[in-house]
């Protein structure tokens, strides 16, 4: 009872990791990676994992979603279950190139029947 009530509060929650195979892309080349996730303390319902991909430049201070990509889930991680899901992007070929006032970044959240997320952040670079 205690483990379930200190994952409502991300405490040994399952856990997601968004892997890339790499983190220097070009315009109109296909991201590829992994979800790596990780069971918690207790077994969690799970509901769906969202990426978005985002571009921040920064004179506009803020960021804009470019790509938003959903998997729909009704299963179940047990406590401590390693599991892996496939992931692809291809980025558009009008991307701007990364630098010193544009970046890019992959946000996952793993999203859970009783509400509570999971979330990552990964960078990466869209080079010339």
């Amino acid at each position: 009872m205690f483990n379930k009530l200190m994952c409502r509060f991300g405490i040994g929650a399952t856990k997601i990791d968004l892997v890339l195979n790499k983190k220097e892309f070009r315009p109109g080349d296909v991201i590829k990676g992994e979800y790596e996730l990780t069971g918690g303390r207790v077994e969690q319902k799970l509901k769906r994992i969202e990426t978005d991909l985002l571009q921040y430049v920064q004179n506009r201070d803020r960021s804009s979603v470019l790509h938003q990509n959903t998997i729909l889930s009704s299963s179940t991680m047990k406590a401590n279950e390693q599991r892996t899901i496939h992931f692809s992007c291809r980025l558009s070929d009008s991307f701007p190139p990364s630098s010193d006032t544009v970046s890019y970044k992959f946000v996952t959240r793993l999203v859970f029947d009783d509400g509570v997320n999971s979330v990552d952040h990964d960078e990466f670079q869209i080079l010339v």
